[in-house]
């Protein structure tokens, strides 16, 4: 593994560095609290940490405060960070918030602020108002006032060992309904969303920070404190790995509002505490740093699937293309091929999710993907891989989901040449019926490709089901590709709304049960039918959906693996299981391998060809 020290210096907000003056926090505490009676004679002097208050709306919220003070550790376009030298000794307030101020550019980190008057907001970041926390600040300052420059920056508040422990399991289990209107318990002991409510634009330090994913398109990156000591499930390759009822409070996504973000790798380490400022802003809690990160970039070899041998053994696979087009950069497809070769092996089935027509986004009448998946069996072909033949229902337009004017379906790829064999049977259309025949004493399709159950509302603007029947060592086998409505809808695991709500898993369920039933209708004529169900689920392994699925007629190859590695999807730092394969008890009984390849989740986002990793299974068809 070869090693390069990085040494990142990126230009900040602040464009002069501060020279601090040898003044301490404790003879800057001092002056302040004279300063402030002098310049607020027989008013009410209003400390922050009672502005705070003790929970996740301010007990002034809507009212004005007077005499307001202490130092700017951060400053923005819309305003400054304001922290304050008079603590009170109880970690469930916070000693800082947002000042909103439309003159910021002149104020500076480390100058000493006094504000006479200001208004307590309550301010909902979110774009639509909704589902969202609130930020507490001050608006319309009067008589705002710089007491002092270049002061020190207070001792920042350290997360982690040494300092305050971080909840490793709860985000929030003492609120049902709406955080800060329900009165429910603030716990910033047990709850990651009151933790880091208390911290609330404060200055932090995370120590031993370590990278739990890439950073992504938005230069974003989630770290762990204290090298994932701490942390619950750290994956083999450093994800930091959701299960049920723990999505990792632990988790700190680190943004980029006052520094360059570079592009990292998973399981990266950075050379030095991470230093900045706690905020909410996209329904997440974050951190951003005011000082430059530094790094040890690895240089990794790209991930392979473990090839396993033998002459009855077939591979399937399944891969989230993510809105692949035939318009895209020629870049793409051999990328992909890339990944088909080298990553899987040419693998003897490879299902697609995110197909797109030919014009890609572009919302023309044409719904034909055939030059998209021409390019992909060129590139395949091209980067020395197999002749592949495809499988593909057109949709109608606009009628599967995804993107608009994309058209987006399932394809099923095959190769002929390790005695694979397909035999096509009836042209179904996008909306014809697959149903389950008997020729002879053989259990049939009626159409070969089809779709199951494309009528049902459940898949009304979403993916249909793709079905395929083949033939491998004188055995029948049955391939089912989903892609299942997405979770764009849900709640936020950080938003107002607790527990957060899944109003989109009633319509995977749906889903799930259409498919379950069109597998229960093939084992009752034949239990012992090879069925094998696979695709991007949307939905984690323990969840009503994938119970649904499975029923008493599949099993889920996910729970072959240790819970730590089971993650093909990274979501704002939390690895979860989204892409699954499920066998029929033939098949899992001769499952010799099951395998997640990670070739896009453990590099940047925007050098990944996918943001899912494939999944590929080996089955002994003796």
């Amino acid at each position: 593994m070869l090693r390069k020290v990085k040494s990142i210096v990126f230009m900040s907000i602040i464009a002069t560095t501060l020279l601090f003056t040898s003044c301490s926090i404790s003879d800057l505490s001092s002056q302040d609290e004279t300063e402030i009676l002098r310049l607020c004679p027989g008013r009410q002097i209003t400390r922050i940490h009672a502005i705070q208050g003790i929970g996740h709306r301010s007990p002034f919220e809507g009212e004005q405060v007077t005499c307001v003070t202490g130092i700017v550790t951060a400053v923005t376009g819309q305003g400054f960070y304001l922290q304050d030298l008079i603590e009170d000794d109880d970690d469930r307030s916070s000693e800082a918030l947002f000042v909103a101020y439309s003159s910021a550019s002149t104020i500076k980190r480390g100058d000493r602020i006094f504000i006479e008057k200001a208004t307590v907001q309550e301010h909902n970041p979110s774009i639509n108002r909704s589902n969202s926390l609130t930020i507490t600040r001050l608006i319309n300052s009067s008589n705002l006032q710089i007491l002092s420059s270049q002061n020190p920056m207070p001792d920042p508040v350290v997360l982690g060992e040494g300092g305050r422990f971080i909840p490793n399991q709860i985000i929030e289990n003492d609120v049902v309904g709406y955080v800060g209107k329900d009165k429910g318990l603030f716990d910033p002991e047990e709850d990651g969303m009151d933790f880091f409510e208390s911290l609330e634009s404060m200055y932090v330090e995370v120590r031993e920070p370590l990278l739990v994913s890439s950073t992504n398109r938005f230069n974003e990156v989630s770290i762990v404190a204290d090298n994932g000591r701490n942390a619950n499930l750290i994956s083999d390759t450093g994800a930091i790995v959701i299960r049920e009822n723990d999505f990792n409070p632990e988790r700190i996504m680190l943004d980029d509002t006052f520094i360059n973000i570079s592009k990292m790798r998973l399981g990266t380490k950075l050379l030095a505490p991470v230093r900045g400022v706690v905020g909410y802003n996209f329904a997440n809690y974050r951190i951003m740093p005011i000082e430059p990160l530094a790094y040890i970039e690895e240089i990794v070899l790209a991930q392979k699937v473990e090839v396993i041998e033998g002459a009855n053994l077939l591979s399937i696979a399944s891969y989230n293309v993510e809105n692949l087009s035939a318009s895209d950069n020629a870049i793409r497809f051999t990328q992909l091929a890339k990944h088909v070769v080298n990553g899987l092996n040419s693998p003897d089935i490879l299902v697609l999710q995110e197909v797109l027509d030919n014009d890609g986004s572009f919302d023309s009448k044409n719904v034909s993907a055939d030059q998209t998946l021409s390019k992909i069996i060129q590139a395949i072909r091209l980067n020395d891989g197999p002749e592949y033949k495809f499988l593909n229902i057109d949709p109608e337009r606009n009628a599967d989901g995804g993107i608009k004017g994309g058209n987006g379906r399932i394809v099923i790829l095959y190769r002929e040449d390790t005695g694979l064999s397909f035999e096509p049977i009836n042209m179904a259309g996008p909306r014809t019926e697959t149903e389950i025949v008997n020729i002879g004493n053989r259990l049939s399709l009626s159409h070969n490709p089809g779709r199951i159950w494309p009528n049902n509302s459940c898949f009304r603007q979403s993916r249909k089901a793709l079905i395929s029947q083949f033939t491998f060592n004188g055995q029948d086998i049955f391939i089912i590709g989903v892609h299942f409505s997405s979770k764009g809808e849900d709640g936020p695991l950080y938003g107002e709304i607790q527990p957060p709500p899944f109003p989109s898993e009633d319509r995977r369920v749906a889903q799930a049960k259409a498919v379950n039933g069109f597998v229960r209708r093939i084992l009752e004529v034949n239990p012992h039918a090879n069925i094998v169900v696979l695709g991007d689920i949307n939905d984690f392994y323990w969840t009503e959906p994938i119970i649904t699925l499975m029923g008493n007629q599949l099993k889920n190859t996910t729970l072959s693996l240790p819970e730590k590695n089971r993650y093909t999807y990274v979501y704002e730092g939390n690895g979860q299981m989204m892409d699954q394969i499920f066998l029929s008890k033939s098949l899992y009984d001769n499952m010799e391998s099951f395998q997640i390849v990670h070739l896009n989740t453990v590099i940047p986002e925007l050098d990944a060809f996918s943001d899912h990793d494939p999944v590929i299974v080996y089955l002994n068809m003796k």
